[in-house]
């Protein structure tokens, strides 16, 4: 928003007045000036009757523009506000109510940006605690609906319910299969935006966050590698016939058991220092099918069954300046690199400094006429005349 864009409220977008969860659970995570442009917005609410000048909330909140844009940044990524633009450029503002204690508490990706804010014992002050004596005597929908067919909207509450991220579930798969995370409080809300971008249910996250797990640790930003190369577009580049079977043998294969292979046609085995490289590597945020080949041109450039890790490093520096994300990209590198030694540099070489002087050269011509010949004489008579004074 700019301060001469125009505004109006989306007509009967009445929202209920929550301050005590606004404050208590909102508001450590989308900041002062998020939260008062969330009741400024309540306050002057006039069911989309009137337009109104972005200049008003600005001059009414005294902050700038800047501030004004990180604040609707936070409303809207938090779903207390949905931000719309006509084809005439006026902006819609839709309010949307906060969510009570118990429903905000048990998003779990709103819960950890929470406990990240203010602590984990204090989200757990906030929490609503029943009595363990108590039995729940409420009816269930189906025990006073049962007579109403599942419709559209029923199936409308579910697609809801499962756009919401299963961490629980999540971690237990985690749990099965050795995984852990690194800092679970950021890691979360990073799978939670992961998830989001592009559009994966909690499961399909999980399959790639094993995918890309560094040594059974949660890697996020080896995921979002991961969903880029997917995304990207595929290069029309035809490839020869062995460098087709090399991508498909690196795509096919984990880092460790790709180097074992090769070790193996060698007669030799992978060291604990090759290991620690390709974890390295890994944490470069490289996927293994990049690493892979890396590690294969290595190998063969080196003419050598172990590892050079300076020059690999070298590669893998490039490679991530580059921004090499998949095999494909990888061997096109490669292929440029033997394409640029195999071309010689065109340029004339640089001529040598050499002590021999000119005179000595049998193709040598003297132009110097009588003249300057003269003068050289002279300029050497004196120079003798003042050495042998020098010497007396």
């Amino acid at each position: 928003m700019m301060p001469i864009d125009t505004f109006r409220y989306v007509k009967n977008n009445q929202t209920s007045r929550d301050l005590d969860n606004l404050t208590q659970l909102y508001q450590p995570i989308i900041g002062n000036d998020a939260q008062a442009l969330y009741l400024y917005f309540q306050s002057f609410f006039d069911n989309g009757n009137y337009d109104h000048k972005v200049t008003d909330i600005l001059n009414h909140l005294q902050f700038g523009a800047p501030r004004l844009n990180e604040a609707l940044d936070f409303l809207t990524a938090m779903s207390l506000v949905a931000l719309y633009q006509t084809v005439e450029g006026v902006y819609l503002v839709k309010l949307n109510s906060p969510l009570d204690r118990e429903h905000f508490l048990a998003h779990a990706v709103y819960r950890k940006l929470l406990e990240a804010r203010i602590g984990e014992v204090a989200v757990k002050e906030l929490e609503y605690v029943l009595p363990k004596d108590v039995t729940n005597q409420s009816k269930r929908f189906s025990d006073v609906f049962g007579h109403v067919e599942k419709s559209a909207s029923a199936k409308t509450v579910t697609s809801s319910a499962a756009v919401q991220f299963d961490l629980e579930s999540f971690k237990r798969l985690m749990q099965r299969d050795g995984l852990f995370f690194k800092d679970e409080q950021a890691d979360v809300v990073t799978l939670y935006s992961i998830a989001e971008r592009y559009h994966l249910n909690w499961f399909d996250t999980y399959q790639l966050a094993k995918k890309t797990a560094i040594d059974g640790e949660i890697a996020p930003k080896r995921m979002v590698k991961d969903r880029q190369k997917e995304t990207q577009q595929t290069t029309t580049t035809s490839f020869t016939e062995s460098e087709q079977a090399l991508i498909r043998e690196a795509k096919s294969c984990a880092a460790l058991p790709f180097l074992e292979k090769i070790k193996q046609t060698r007669r030799a085995v992978v060291t604990s220092s090759e290991k620690q490289l390709l974890k390295d590597l890994a944490a470069m945020s490289f996927l293994d099918e990049v690493i892979n080949i890396m590690v294969l041109y290595t190998l063969n450039k080196t003419k050598s069954a172990n590892l050079n890790k300076p020059y690999l490093m070298k590669v893998a520096n490039d490679f991530s300046y580059q921004k090499i994300t998949s095999a494909e990209e990888a061997v096109l590198k490669m292929r440029s690199f033997t394409e640029r030694k195999k071309s010689p540099s065109k340029q004339a070489k640089p001529k040598t400094k050499t002590n021999v002087p000119s005179w000595s050269n049998p193709d040598f011509k003297d132009n110097t006429t009588p003249e300057m010949q003269a003068k050289l004489d002279s300029q050497k008579q004196g120079l003798l005349e003042k050495l042998r004074k020098a010497g007396e």
